[in-house]
């Protein structure tokens, strides 16, 4: 499915170092899923969680690498940076919408976590740190 156009959400990177995470924890909490991010933090370890509300889909890929899901090649600058992005006019985001008749919100979400070369796609009603 196509998505068209992209929106950088938040860039983990104003507070991860610059060699990135850790490690990255992921685990459902009813309709929630929630990203434990792990790093060096300027007083030892520490974690930020990024939490996505009503998630519909999700899953987690190698990165780089192609996916089912993604962006066309302009688009993936954000992601390069390790930037939370949006995906405004996504295909796939459309088709959940429709399929809860409209009643539900349903945003297209990727980050890249570049030092554990993974990619997190998330199909959900909303994100927050």
């Amino acid at each position: 499915m196509k998505v068209d156009g992209s929106a950088e959400i938040l860039d983990p990177y104003d507070w991860l170092p610059e060699h990135g995470e850790n490690s990255v924890k992921i685990r459902m909490e009813g309709t929630d899923l929630i990203v434990t991010i792990m790093f060096d933090g300027v007083t030892g370890a520490s974690e930020r969680e990024l939490r996505f509300s009503y998630v519909c889909s999700f899953y987690v890929q190698a990165f780089p690498g192609p996916s089912m899901l993604g962006p066309d090649v302009g688009e993936v600058a954000p992601l390069l940076r390790g930037a939370l992005v949006e995906y405004p006019q996504s295909e796939a985001a459309t088709a959940w919408k429709r399929h809860f008749s409209d009643t539900r919100e349903v945003r297209h979400f990727s980050v890249a976590f570049l030092a554990e070369n993974l990619l997190l796609v998330v199909l959900a009603g909303g994100v927050c740190l």
